[in-house]
């Protein structure tokens, strides 16, 4: 079986003073990083090899203090070997719009 690449995003929900524990917590956690931030929110990404470390991530995400959710927005899975793909446009295979 090909081992897959899992690509997800979710919103977190929280205090403004849990911003510092998630930053931190983003940071010592391989492939995730933070989007986008804003007062009470903030949107992370994270890559990882399986659907258990996304998991891992989104439930360490939501055991900190302060945190009051984290919603899945995103989720894809491919194999890592069609990362390589080249993708053509919908004009360079003919088709119309």
């Amino acid at each position: 079986m090909d081992d897959e690449v899992h690509i997800a995003s979710f919103i977190v929900h929280h205090r403004p003073d849990a911003l510092a524990s998630i930053e931190h917590l983003v940071t010592a956690t391989p492939g995730a990083e933070i989007a986008a931030r804003e007062a009470g929110r903030a949107i992370l990404l994270h890559e990882g090899g399986g659907t258990r470390e996304l998991l891992a991530c989104m439930d360490a995400v939501q055991a900190l203090a302060g945190v009051v959710g984290v919603s899945l927005v995103y989720h894809h899975a491919e194999p890592r070997s069609a990362l390589g793909d080249i993708i053509q446009s919908s004009a360079e295979q003919g088709s119309r719009l």
